[in-house]
């Protein structure tokens, strides 16, 4: 027997954000897109079906489709009952109450004699935005989407382009260059669309990331897998370019995919004729992350993220190494200083990563008076991951965050089960036979696994004394990370953060400044601060792919939760027009300036 508990480290390793959904894909990609012929999307799907008259299926009045969405919110109601862990986080913070935003919700079904399926997922979206949880999400059944070729980010609530998909605007088409401002969108200014863009999802989260997402998400990409409205043709922007004193109009057109799963259109006021059904193909984009080789950009988890080098270089990663990493001479001190990039926590091989960031830390060490690690617009992912890059930056234990943990019998009989695979194992060999050699790159060895057995005998004792969410518990027994045994950086440390640092990157700088091992700079992070967990809906005509839920929340060693409060920066930094529009030469001077400090 090998491994069998592969379904439960994928539940305690959900630290991430909208993994597997579609989202605001590269430029690139969404360039090779719109290139492709239509009926390459999927050539099942054929628009001359929809004249059919074989192959109907049965109809469903009005009032059976409310019925059957107002089941669903019941159906909804339950499982975030029994499973949502920050429910009573949510109700002293923000007098959030499940059953308040149900009756909502169902009275938006009831109000309207025409409450169509796209109505009820939006319904559906805003009422788990209600939540204000950046974990929780629901996706939809659709292959639709539209975006624009430019990248936007805000800075002192003004907003520039922070990207340009050259392939569908040339310079000789569009004149205008990263750090131009944009002034107005769809006849409005931004800040408007934007505003009511956030309005109509019900984003009422953290102000400055609700705007970081709503830029990346919903002003220039739109998909039917999130819910939204999806435009297109054209649309017009304004654009000010840097140093200009009047703005100019400019007319884009949407990158648009089209719908291959045909909207059925089986409500009828009456038992009527048979309506056809078509069977259509799918063709997603299944991650937000940039492409490789994408230019340097806001996107999520991108490998060089946005920051130009701190300064001369006199030591850089060879090219076969996976992360971006360098040692420079700082400006302000003449002293020299490491730089390394940890983009996401979400890897295809993280022993490979962790072992190319081994690599890193002599160079570090005998190159290096201090190190910068840039975990800026970081999604999370892996906790194991995230704990392996974490043992090689310190000499001490680290003490890691607790959780508050949502049960139900599933669980106990996963943990019943696991205590009794385990039985009779007595070495080290034996937990690598059980667990594999290494878990997302942390050593493997018998101690791990008997804190994994003592973690689900505690799980099973606090169901058995009437528990539905357990007290504080380290996560699979893990009440710290340990130094690894090889290469460990000991030299001072900094973290760069921002608004678009969620769940695994809200908890990497926590665990650092929790245990006083690297200064934090930036901006507050998302504070995503527990487990996210897939809850698959399969029982209706509603298109409702699956819901994602917050199965634990986790508390600091302070006691204090990281959901919606995040990470505080001990050095504050706002990144400023001035940063966007001047290659971010005040941001850099700032960081370097403050390193420069802790090494006096």
């Amino acid at each position: 027997m090998k491994y069998p508990v592969k379904g439960l480290l994928t539940y305690f390793c959900g630290l991430i954000l909208l993994a597997g959904q579609v989202s605001a894909a590269s430029i690139d990609e969404l360039e090779a897109l719109s290139a492709a012929a239509p009926g390459e999307y999927g050539r099942v799907f054929d628009k001359n079906l929809a004249s059919a008259t074989t192959g109907a299926a049965a109809g469903l009045t009005q009032r059976q489709l409310k019925q059957l969405m107002l089941q669903d919110l019941d159906s909804v109601r339950n499982m975030i009952a029994a499973r949502y862990a920050p429910a009573g986080w949510k109700q002293e913070q923000f007098g959030w109450d499940l059953d308040a935003e149900i009756q909502k919700a169902k009275d938006q079904v009831n109000a309207s004699d025409s409450f169509g399926v796209k109505d009820y997922q939006q319904t559906l979206k805003t009422l788990l935005n209600s939540m204000r949880d950046y974990h929780v999400s629901v996706s939809f059944y659709s292959t639709e989407y539209s975006a624009l070729p430019i990248g936007v980010i805000e800075a002192g609530g003004r907003y520039f382009i922070s990207s340009i998909g050259r392939k569908t605007l040339p310079e000789s088409v569009f004149p205008f260059k990263i750090g131009d401002e944009l002034t107005s969108f769809d006849g409005k200014p931004v800040a408007e669309a934007v505003a009511e863009l956030k309005k109509k999802a019900g984003m009422d989260n953290v102000a400055h990331t609700d705007e970081a997402m709503a830029l990346m998400m919903s002003l220039t990409f739109r998909g039917g897998m999130l819910g939204d409205t999806v435009p297109q043709g054209p649309v017009v922007i304004g654009i000010k370019p840097a140093g200009a004193a009047e703005s100019v109009p400019f007319q884009l057109n949407w990158i648009h995919a089209p719908e291959q799963i045909a909207p059925q259109p089986f409500v009828t006021k009456r038992m009527g004729p048979k309506l056809p059904m078509s069977w259509l193909g799918m063709m997603l984009l299944q991650t937000p992350y940039a492409a490789a080789g994408a230019q340097a950009s806001y996107a999520l988890g991108h490998k060089d993220g946005f920051l130009p080098d701190f300064g001369e270089k006199t030591w850089e990663a060879p090219a076969d190494n996976a992360f971006r990493a360098y040692v420079y001479k700082s400006p302000a001190s003449g002293r020299s200083v490491g730089f390394v990039r940890i983009p996401t926590y979400l890897v295809d091989n993280p022993s490979k990563l962790v072992k190319d960031f081994a690599a890193l830390i002599p160079e570090f060490n005998s190159r290096a008076d201090a190190l910068v690690i840039d975990q800026t617009n970081n999604p999370g992912g892996i906790v194991f991951y995230l704990y392996a890059l974490a043992s090689m930056l310190t000499d001490a234990p680290l003490t890691l965050p607790r959780h508050y943990i949502s049960l139900t019998q599933a669980d106990i009989a996963e943990s019943v089960d696991f205590i009794k695979e385990t039985a009779g194992a007595k070495t080290d060999a034996d937990a690598k036979e059980l667990l594999g050699p290494d878990l997302a790159g942390c050593p493997v060895n018998l101690e791990l696994l008997n804190n994994w057995i003592a973690f689900h005998t505690e799980v099973i004792k606090q169901w058995s004394s009437g528990k539905t969410i357990t007290s504080p518990l380290p996560v699979f027994g893990m009440a710290a990370v340990k130094p690894d045994a090889a290469v460990r950086y000991v030299k001072p440390i900094m973290i760069l953060t921002n608004p678009l640092d969620f769940s695994g990157g809200d908890f990497f700088p926590a665990i650092m400044q929790d245990n006083k091992r690297a200064v934090v700079f930036g901006e507050r992070t998302a504070g995503a601060g527990g487990v996210v967990k897939d809850y698959k809906r399969e029982n209706n005509l509603l298109g409702v792919e699956a819901i994602k839920l917050t199965a634990t929340i986790a508390e600091r060693p302070n006691g204090q939760p990281i959901e919606n409060l995040g990470v505080t920066p001990d050095i504050p930094y706002v990144v400023t027009p001035a940063d966007v529009q001047g290659g971010y030469a005040p941001y850099l001077k700032a960081v370097d300036a403050a390193v420069a400090g802790l090494l006096r």
